[in-house]
């Protein structure tokens, strides 16, 4: 007895079976680089960056900490599976009751159901279940003297019954085999999954439980529900306490760590083939050539072994999200520049706001080398589309229709920068030079040039 998500339900447009394989690989390395690369779980690493984005802000992983909150644990512990609507699981649970009956009125039958109790979500009858929690007690016919009686029966059955095993580990495999199949069928329905015999299960969980059939009393029964099993004392202290079904509502949105793209290593290098999975059409559409000399810094980062250390990285104020520098340069030259996030709402629709400042030339006074600005250009680009894939993931969540914005404003740039590098960045979200939408969605983010 646990907590199950549905199979289907989506999180940021991800299914649940996502954000579990996703913590569990997190659980192991604490990293959230180690997290966004999972590349057995996520197609690109922004499909990683967006899903621990999430993470936090619906309080999988807490933000100071980096810890795996009880809500994200009980997320890993979970099951993802097809939930099944109430009327249906019913259904089954009739059919299995069915063949109860018919096993205790068959003469021939060694084992026999005194009781079944029914706990879960179905006796709680909500409207879709993930599987039927029922715990049986069995016994034998007492047509049988001993168990050497009964295995000759079992043997004598089985002998009608062509597709029965042809070998046993033990003797009394067989009985057990035969009552499986007289009460489950030749396959178990997986909404039996949680079906279990004898009671020493339900008593330990000490939860609340219904019989809803007695041998002794005809069959079928319709008891109350009991706070606990008769034979429970309470939850035993060496079993966890009952999960909680997390509250997944997301917290309000903010822009993404930049960071993601330099891997969250405090170098700050870009490695396209790395963000991409392999030079693919898009990366090299977006990165022409590879960025040696390319940098995504907050404050405080070392930038080991590059030429350049801004005066901007050395302040406090770059946090990845409402502020960080891009950077290009080598021994000879270079350029950085801030780039600002913000998200708002303005009439309904999600605006994702980005301007610059803090132009910065390294062995330069005015001249800007416009060798530096291809990369950051496709470094600008590609952050400002994942947020905005992040917005319509939610609004995909919401199941409502998405209005997204871009607005790029030039701030304090001067006027070769919003040539160079501004525009070239409204072009490459423009064109598509690289992917805003994701997969399946209709073209829906408007960019504007302020």
């Amino acid at each position: 007895m646990g907590i199950s998500f549905d199979r289907d339900r989506r999180i940021a447009g991800y299914r649940t079976s996502t954000f579990k394989n996703a913590l569990t690989g997190y659980l192991r390395t604490k990293s959230p680089a180690s997290l966004i690369d999972l590349k057995s779980v996520f197609p690109h690493r922004r499909d990683g960056a967006i899903v621990f984005e999430e993470c936090l802000d619906r309080g999988l992983i807490d933000h100071t900490s980096g810890e795996v909150t009880e809500a994200g644990l009980t997320l890993v512990r979970s099951k993802v599976v097809a939930r099944t609507p109430l009327a249906k699981a019913k259904r089954v649970l009739d059919e299995f009751l069915e063949r109860v009956d018919q096993l205790n009125n068959d003469r021939e039958a060694i084992s026999r159901v005194d009781e079944v109790w029914l706990f879960g979500s179905l006796m709680r009858e909500e409207a879709a279940v993930g599987d039927i929690d029922l715990a049986i007690a069995r016994s034998s016919s007492d047509r049988f003297p001993n168990l050497d009686a009964q295995v000759c029966q079992a043997e004598a059955l089985l002998a009608n019954i062509p597709d029965a095993p042809s070998r046993w580990r033990w003797p009394w495999d067989r009985v057990d085999w035969l009552y499986g199949r007289a009460v489950f069928g030749s396959r178990r329905h997986p909404l039996l999954a949680g079906a279990k015999d004898g009671m020493d299960d339900l008593a330990s969980l000490g939860v609340p439980c219904k019989l809803i059939y007695d041998r002794t009393r005809g069959g079928r029964v319709d008891d109350p529900i009991l706070p606990l099993h008769p034979q429970s004392n309470g939850r035993l202290n060496t079993i966890d306490p009952l999960p909680v079904m997390p509250d997944l509502t997301a917290a309000h949105l903010r822009p993404m760590d930049a960071r993601w793209v330099a891997g969250y290593d405090s170098w700050g290098t870009v490695s396209p083939y790395c963000i991409f999975r392999g030079w693919t059409d898009e990366c090299r559409q977006l990165f022409p050539e590879y960025p040696r000399t390319l940098r995504i810094a907050v404050s405080g980062d070392d930038l080991r072994n590059f030429p350049w250390l801004p005066k901007t990285i050395k302040r406090p104020g770059l946090d990845g999200r409402s502020a960080v520098a891009i950077v290009s340069a080598t021994e000879f030259w270079g350029t950085c520049v801030t780039l600002h996030r913000s998200i708002q709402d303005i009439s309904g629709e999600a605006v994702l706001k980005a301007s610059f400042s803090d132009l910065l030339l390294h062995r330069s006074r005015k001249y800007i080398d416009l060798a530096t600005l291809p990369e950051m250009v496709a470094a600008v680009s590609l952050i400002l589309a994942v947020d905005a894939e992040r917005i319509l993931r939610r609004a995909i969540d919401r199941d409502m229709a998405a209005k997204v914005t871009i607005q790029i404003s030039a701030g304090d740039l001067p006027e070769d920068m919003v040539h160079y590098f501004v525009e070239g960045i409204e072009e490459k979200l423009v064109k598509r030079s690289v992917a805003i939408e994701p997969a399946g969605v209709p073209s829906s983010v408007n960019i504007e040039l302020n």
